[in-house]
């Protein structure tokens, strides 16, 4: 995959987990029975805080090694609390590979 097909497809990967992290936050908030306020803050804090990690990593930072480190941490600290889902640790990981790849690339002239 050439380097703008995957700077695309990254950018992509962030977004979509982004909104996901977002949304698993509103749906978690409805659907799930938390015991405490301390749980309740933690899901909020983790899946808010990862996404506009990424979304800041992604969006308002050049390509690099600043921008793969906070897209990297949000995607990371996001999938946190959703792991058991299967599908966000594969997307974490394919976002972390993907941003890494993307740092280690010359810039384009």
């Amino acid at each position: 995959m050439g380097g703008d097909g995957l700077a695309s497809a990254t950018r992509f990967l962030v977004l979509a987990l982004s909104v996901l992290y977002l949304a698993g936050t509103v749906g978690g908030l409805v659907l799930l029975d938390f015991d405490s306020t301390r749980d309740i803050v933690l899901w909020i804090a983790f899946l808010v805080v990862g996404a506009v990690l990424m979304l800041v990593g992604q969006l308002a930072l050049p390509r690099g090694a600043r921008s793969a480190l906070l897209v990297s941490l949000g995607a990371a600290l996001g999938g946190l609390p959703l792991f058991w889902t299967l599908l966000v640790p594969v997307a974490v990981a394919v976002i972390v590979a993907c941003s890494v790849a993307l740092a280690r690339r010359p810039a384009p002239a």
